[in-house]
């Protein structure tokens, strides 16, 4: 009786794992470092994601601390080597 009401209820559908990225970096960080090492500008990137120039400084100031780089030709080298870009 008991699992006759069990199989009766609906089921939960499961969560995805989410991916994860080299670095500890989030999703939206790759989105922008991909960008990035396209050689889109932080006003491009902004424009392209639908955020602030501001925003984008941060990810990329998030991005460079993971990564131990201080410059943007570093982290598209990184990019390029994690298959990221």
């Amino acid at each position: 009786m008991m699992s006759q009401l069990l199989a009766d209820q609906p089921r939960i559908a499961q969560i995805p794992k989410t991916h994860s990225y080299p670095a500890g970096l989030t999703a939206r960080e790759v989105e922008v470092l991909r960008l990035v090492a396209q050689g889109l500008s932080d006003a491009q990137v902004a424009e392209k994601l639908v955020i602030s120039p501001r925003t984008v400084n941060s990810h990329l100031t998030s991005i460079y601390n993971k990564l131990g780089v201080d410059s943007r030709a570093a982290a598209t080298r990184f990019a390029v080597e994690h298959q990221l870009a």
